[in-house]
Parts: structure tokens; C-alpha cells; sequence
């Protein structure tokens, strides 16, 4: 009998690169303004709250803001949640700033060039950095007198968080801005819409003081539309002109009874919610944010039911968890998987909403085109119906620039710069994209501050990313986050909270956020090894105790080009068959404790913290899109 030898066991091994280390800080990987998250939640656990609050508002303009009201991509993508429970980031970000981030505007920022002058390693990263350290001194110089580095005016259409943060780091850069706001206070959606009890109008007017004193002038109840039209501003001397006007129209639905007595727009009632009476019972159609909002405010006024009805799964609705949560713990009554038919109505007053079944919420193009079962009527009584299904632009803010191209969904087109297809009009936040979060328009802010800086300097700019690795020494050992429970963070009870129309969300106590600050996983901690110290000893493989090493003969393994050529000449350019031995590392079991560089007799292992520098470069004339280089 023949015996067949069994197949060899391969193993796909790959060289890791930059994309790999930045990869695996996945929190700033998910985070649109990349925030250096490891960076201010290390900072706490170790007590330095102010160096914690300065690297979260290194990249955030607004961060007290959206302390409150991100939606934390961060902390969905965060690798903790592995072993228990993600890090409660956003939490960390509140407590950060509640505790240093309250003084005034002015010497937050001075502070932060100061610790960058005394060479504090944290802020190495912040040396080129679109927020403009290298063009502070010259902006806190002129800063209040109207004066600037670069001669061009430029105006910003809005006042929203893209708007805010265009403004910022257009001062910073050394530009004279002037933002022309529709309304009596700044602030856009998050003042209009955002109600008080996610955000407190005091957190949202500090950090819109701290870019007012960079320089940047404020206009109030100046729409820019018939009287003062696009063309008119560049007219009068702004040579670019950055577009924010959010959406700040709401999209009604084609339904029996909508002009019915008692039936509104969610975005209406948020606005006025003081001058529009609730009744007994109240039906909010939608299941976004602003829903959630609408059905947590009219409790606030005294409604006694309030519920919920949207086409979307409970999965599925666009409301975040936290949201849905603390929807439920206060009363509100969900009814998932329902489409609206019509509004009934007595008297000319609305009585009620009958729904059917969803049958489907998207069709075969994975386009939004909810159907409904016929046949499955079903009736929510109300004494108010809140319509809060989207929202729309404000197509008057457009006026005097003929030929400005739309998307279909009458937002407003631009390219990767965020620029329109009229050289000097840029526009960005939701006017452009569609509704999205907070932080995105923040990052569309910066984006455009960019794309103008370049435009109005006649260069492209290009984005450089360096990364680099800084040893820790043998003392290193990161054994905080085995040892730690999820908490998140508390609430204000609920009684209380709806009669005092107070924050729902508490900040940490101090010893709660730094012992959840110690669940970082220090995702920036790397292993590295040096192969020519390396004597293929295996105490690195037998001290593991996640078992994230394994020794294997060179054959075995396989993987791409940068690999291939590192095998060939170890082998010296014969096959590799030869008996050799390497040991190789699954990044999923490692949790960075240090303990293979502390036993390792060749010292051939160390530990090293994954740094990256970003640093925006003119680069040729404008037109083609720009680049990244790792």
C-alpha cells in the first residue's frame, strides 16, 4: 500500500506597511476628521486632562459639540469590542472637555501652541496640521483688528458645522472670512433643530466664540438670496465663496390630510415646538435622528403617548442606538416596518394615521423605494402628526449664479475638492451631499477651507501622510485593558430629565473615566522585530498567552511580492524547501502586553507606538484631484 503524504499546511503572511499600522488604529481610521482617539483616551487614563482636551481639539473645531452629538463611528469600529464592549469614546470626549475645555476660547488655543513651542511629544503630529499651528502666532496676533496674512476675502454661506469649521481654518490659514447667516443666532441645524437636552446652547455658543475671536466676522439675518445674491458677494469683493446652507427645508410626503389641522414638519416643530400645542397623543413618522428628537421633545410638552412609525426594520432605522434607547426608556412606542397611506382627520383636525405593512424598503438597485402590503391597514390614533422623512435645500440661496449644476436630488454638485462647476463657488455639508452627521460636515469644512486656500493661491494641495514608529523602552507592559468592565457612561433619571427638558447624558466621574480610559487597547502599540537579532528561539511563541505566534517552516508560508522577494533571500535564491524555520503573527490574537519583548533573550522584540504626521503641501497648478502619500 502507498502511503500519501499530507498536503503542507500554508499560511498567507503579509509584510505589514503604513496601510496596515493605520489600519489597525481603527478608531481614527473610522473618525471623518481622523482624531487622534488613542491619543486623548491614553491622556485621561493617565490624568493629563488638558493635554487630552488639546489633541481632541487639535482636529475638531467643534468637539464640545459633538461630545454631545456624534455619532461615533469611532467607537463602532473599535477593537475592544472584540473581548467585552467597545471604549465609550464619545463619553471620554464629553469628560475631556467638560473638565478642560471651559475656559476661555483664546487661551485654549494658546495654550495649545505653547505646549507645541515646549516640544511636547503628544503634539508632534500637529505641526503641519490644516488646523494651522504654523500660522497661530500671526492670526492671535491680528486677531480682533480685521487683519490677515492673505489679501483675498472670502464668504461662507451659513452657519452650520460646515460653515463654522470652513471659517475656522480659513482664519487660521490667514484669511479674512465673513460668514452670512440667515438666522438670529449662529449655529444652523445645531442651534435650530438640536434640542437642548442632546445639546446645551451654552457648550454650542463657546465653541462658536472660539472661532469668532480667530477673526472671522458674523453676519445675522443676512440671507443671501434676491437682495444679496451669490453674484452680488463676489460683486463686492469676495473671491471665493463657500456654499453651507444645509437642508434646511423639510420633505413632505403625497398623503390624504396632510393640510389637516395638527399636522407639521418635524424640522417645523423642533423650531417652534413652543408655539405648536402637542394635544394628548402624538404619531412622528420617520425613524432618523430628528424623529427621535421630535418624539422626545412633545413628551417634554406633556404628551402622554407618543409614538413612532417608520418603513424601516428596528435594525434598520437611521437613529442610533443610544438614541433608540433612551427613546424607550422615556415612553415612546416604536412601530417598525409601517409605510403611511393617509392621515385621517374630523373637523378638519387630525385624529389619526393609518399605516400598512412594509412589504419592501429598497428595490433591486438598492435604491430607498419603500412598497406596502395592501390589505394590512392599521390605525395610530393622534392628536398631532409629525412628518420628519428628510429635508431638502433652499434652492433661493442660489440666485444670481446662473448655470451652478444640481444632482437630482436638487443638491448642489461638486467635485472631490468640493469645488462647483464655477471656479471661486465651492459648497460642502449637507447642500452638497445630502443629510449626514455632524462631524461629516466638519470634515467637509476643512476640506473646503483646503480647496479655497489652494484655488485662491493658485495651487494645488496635496496631503502627505508619514508614518513613523517610536520605541518605549523594555519597561513598557500594557496589561490596563484585561482588567476593566465596560460602564457607560450615566443618565439624568427619567422623570427628571423630561421635566426639565436637562442633558439625558451625564458627564463621568472622574475615576470612571479614567478607569475606562484604561480599556484602550493602545491599538498603536506595535511589535517589532528586528530578523538579523532573532535566533528562532520560540520563547516569543511559548510566552504568548493569546497564542498570537506561531513557528512554522519557511515553505509554509505565502503571501504577496514585498514577502516573496524577503523569502528568496533568506534562501539565498535556492528553493525554498530547505529546512528554515519562521515565525510568524496573528494581529487579531495580539493585545500588545509587551510580555514577548520582555522575555525575548536576543532583544531581537521591541515595542513601538505608531505615530503619523499629516502635512498639506502645494503641489503644481489646480485641476487635477489630489493625492495621498504614505
Amino acid at each position: 500500500m502507498t502511503r500519501t503524504a499530507a498536503p503542507v499546511r500554508k499560511y498567507r503572511v503579509k509584510i505589514p506597511g503604513y496601510e496596515d499600522y493605520d489600519a489597525r488604529v481603527a478608531c481614527r481610521s473610522a473618525c471623518p476628521l481622523r482624531t487622534d482617539v488613542r491619543g486623548y483616551t491614553q491622556a485621561i487614563a493617565e490624568g493629563d486632562y488638558e493635554r487630552g482636551y488639546l489633541i481632541a481639539r487639535r482636529a475638531n473645531p467643534l468637539v464640545s459639540v459633538c461630545s454631545r452629538i456624534c455619532q461615533a463611528p469611532c467607537e463602532q469600529a473599535c477593537r475592544r469590542a472584540d473581548v467585552d464592549a467597545p471604549v465609550a469614546i464619545r463619553g471620554l470626549k464629553r469628560f475631556v472637555c467638560d473638565r478642560a475645555g471651559t475656559g476661555s476660547p483664546r487661551s485654549v488655543l494658546e495654550n495649545l501652541l505653547e505646549r507645541q513651542e515646549k516640544g511636547d511629544g503628544a503634539f508632534r503630529t500637529a505641526a503641519n496640521d490644516i488646523l494651522g499651528l504654523l500660522h497661530l502666532r500671526k492670526v492671535r496676533e491680528s486677531a480682533g483688528e480685521g487683519a490677515g496674512t492673505h489679501p483675498e476675502r472670502v464668504a461662507v454661506v451659513g452657519s452650520g458645522p460646515a460653515g463654522l469649521a470652513a471659517a475656522h481654518d480659513l482664519a487660521l490659514l490667514g484669511y479674512k472670512v465673513t460668514i452670512f447667516e440667515a438666522a438670529s443666532e449662529p449655529g444652523g441645524m445645531l442651534r435650530m433643530v438640536v434640542p437642548p437636552f442632546r445639546l446645551p446652547r451654552e457648550v454650542l455658543r463657546r465653541e462658536i466664540e472660539a472661532i469668532l475671536e480667530l477673526g472671522v466676522d458674523l453676519e445675522l439675518n443676512s440671507p443671501v438670496g434676491e437682495d444679496r445674491t451669490l453674484s452680488g458677494l463676489r460683486q463686492t469683493g469676495y473671491q471665493a465663496i463657500f456654499i453651507a446652507v444645509g437642508l434646511p427645508i423639510a420633505r413632505m410626503l403625497p398623503l390624504e390630510g396632510m393640510d389637516l389641522s395638527g399636522v407639521a414638519s418635524g424640522l417645523t416643530y423642533l423650531r417652534d415646538f413652543e408655539k405648536i400645542p402637542a394635544g394628548e397623543s402624538c404619531v412622528v413618522i420617520g425613524g432618523g435622528g430628528v424623529a427621535l428628537d421630535c418624539a422626545q421633545m412633545a413628551l417634554r410638552q406633556g404628551v402622554r403617548k407618543v409614538s413612532i412609525a417608520c418603513v424601516e426594520s428596528w435594525e434598520g432605522m437611521p437613529a442610533t442606538t443610544h438614541e433608540k434607547e433612551d427613546s424607550l426608556e422615556e415612553g415612546v412606542a416604536f412601530y417598525p416596518g409601517l409605510g403611511p397611506k393617509r392621515i385621517l382627520g374630523r373637523d378638519g383636525r387630525a385624529i389619526g394615521v393609518e399605516f400598512l405593512e412594509v412589504e419592501s424598503v429598497f428595490d433591486e438597485q438598492g435604491k430607498f423605494n419603500p412598497q406596502l402590503r395592501p390589505g394590512t391597514e392599521r390605525i395610530l390614533p393622534a392628536d398631532t402628526v409629525l412628518l420628519a422623512v428628510g429635508q431638502t435645500s433652499l434652492l433661493s440661496v442660489l440666485s444670481g449664479i446662473e448655470g451652478l449644476q444640481l444632482n437630482p436630488s436638487s443638491t448642489i454638485r461638486v467635485g472631490e475638492d468640493l469645488a462647483t462647476n464655477i471656479p471661486g463657488i465651492f459648497a460642502g455639508g449637507d447642500v452638497a451631499s445630502g443629510p449626514r452627521s455632524a462631524v461629516e460636515a466638519i470634515a467637509d469644512g476643512q476640506r473646503a477651507a483646503r480647496s479655497i486656500h489652494g484655488f485662491l493661491r493658485g495651487s494645488r494641495q496635496k496631503l502627505r501622510r508619514r508614518g513613523y514608529m517610536e520605541p518605549l523602552g523594555t519597561a513598557f507592559a500594557n496589561t490596563r485593558g484585561e482588567k476593566r468592565h465596560a460602564i457607560w457612561p450615566p443618565k439624568r433619571p427619567v422623570q427628571e430629565r423630561i421635566r426639565n427638558h436637562e442633558e439625558i447624558e451625564l458627564p463621568y466621574r472622574e475615576v470612571e473615566a479614567r478607569q475606562q480610559a484604561e480599556r484602550c487597547q493602545q491599538c498603536h502599540v506595535q511589535t517589532v522585530f528586528n530578523r538579523r537579532l532573532c535566533i528562532l528561539c520560540g520563547t516569543c511563541v511559548d510566552t504568548c498567552v493569546k497564542n498570537a505566534y506561531r513557528m512554522v517552516r519557511l515553505e509554509q508560508i505565502e503571501g504577496d511580492e514585498k514577502l516573496e522577494k524577503l523569502a528568496h533571500a533568506l534562501c539565498g535564491g535556492l528553493p525554498r524547501t530547505r529546512p528554515m524555520t519562521a515565525i510568524i503573527k496573528d494581529e487579531a490574537r495580539c493585545v500588545r502586553c509587551g510580555r514577548c519583548a520582555l522575555r525575548c533573550p536576543a532583544g531581537a522584540i521591541t515595542m513601538e507606538a505608531f505615530h503619523v504626521e499629516e502635512e498639506w503641501e502645494d503641489e503644481g497648478e489646480p485641476g487635477a484631484p489630489a493625492g495621498v502619500e504614505s
